[in-house]
């Protein structure tokens, strides 16, 4: 199986600005999480969600404009509604969970990224339940993968309760990655990405009721990473992750994201001064994370075994 889908190199690089705004968005809910986790990721999703359906709104118009716009079929509509509802309610478990492990944590956000990008381990077993294999040096990049995650955000650490719940939130997004790659090619990937984030918000503000007593005066001083984890996060980075995983084949794609753990370690370093510069040895995790994603977005022949003809007499 090629890396790439058709060849194409867009995938990847959409795939890589969804890391990077991932990155810089555990920061934003490291300091937003103190509204409450399911308040948190009620307001983030309900903000990705409007967005993305004024998104569609003007989309839909121009298209209708133009003559471009084509009426979705029926088998396509009820994928798109399924498939939604089906990436809404595990990207709710793995953000909720994520939060509570980012809450638990005193570590940096770093760790937490490190946790959550074990899905590159998960993605390629889950993959192979449904017979989609990758290329042999693709696995081998996911251990190169997880060898410079592991320099970069595990240096002196031990593994807590928080991580447990990051641990469950990565296998969460494990099959959200999954089940993405099987319905984004056969739909509309921005309305897909609206459907999912109002079903997250409407499961994480039935939450918020139950467990939580939200605080608008919390909120409205942490107004800008709720705002930055909701549209700039949820609306922008998960429809980039949607858009590019149509030409990117799973593995490489969950490869790409796990670069949200750099970009994590940066942007604390950048925007959180009580947290220390990189050591050399995260400084190393970082080069063999990047050599890992290059190698695994190179697509290598394999020679074959020939097949005896069996019309020829030895």
């Amino acid at each position: 199986m090629q890396v790439m889908k058709k060849g194409n190199w867009i995938g990847p690089v959409l795939l890589f600005l969804a890391a990077l705004i991932w990155g810089a968005s555990f920061v934003a809910q490291d300091v937003g999480g103190v509204v409450g986790s399911f308040t948190f990721q009620a307001i983030r999703n309900f903000l990705g969600a409007l967005t993305l359906l004024l998104v569609c709104i003007v989309k839909d118009a121009w298209q209708k404009k133009k003559g471009l716009y084509q009426p979705p079929t029926p088998r396509s509509k009820k994928l798109l509604i399924l498939g939604g509802i089906g990436c809404g309610l595990l990207l709710c478990v793995a953000t909720v969970l994520q939060q509570f492990g980012i809450d638990a944590n005193e570590a940096s956000p770093g760790k937490d990224a490190f946790v959550t990008a074990l899905y590159i381990v998960f993605v390629p077993v889950i993959a192979l339940f449904f017979r989609r294999r990758s290329q042999i040096h693709v696995y081998l990049c996911v251990i190169l993968a997880l060898f410079g995650l592991w320099l970069l955000c595990m240096s002196g650490s031990s593994i807590t309760n928080g991580d447990i719940l990051v641990i469950i939130c990565s296998v969460a997004f494990a099959f959200h990655i999954t089940l993405v790659d099987f319905v984004a090619p056969h739909v509309d990937g921005v309305k897909l990405s609206c459907i999912q984030f109002f079903v997250a918000g409407v499961i994480s503000t039935v939450g918020m009721l139950i467990t939580e007593r939200p605080d608008i005066t919390l909120i409205l001083q942490n107004w800008f990473p709720i705002f930055y984890s909701g549209v700039f996060s949820a609306a922008g980075a998960y429809t980039l992750q949607i858009l590019g995983q149509k030409r990117t084949q799973p593995t490489a794609a969950c490869l790409i994201m796990s670069l949200e753990s750099v970009f994590a370690v940066v942007s604390s370093m950048i925007m959180l001064p009580e947290v220390p510069a990189p050591t050399a040895r995260e400084w190393w995790g970082m080069v063999v994370i990047f050599a890992a994603i290059i190698f695994s977005q190179i697509p290598l022949k394999y020679p074959t075994k020939k097949k005896k003809d069996p019309q020829r007499v030895a």
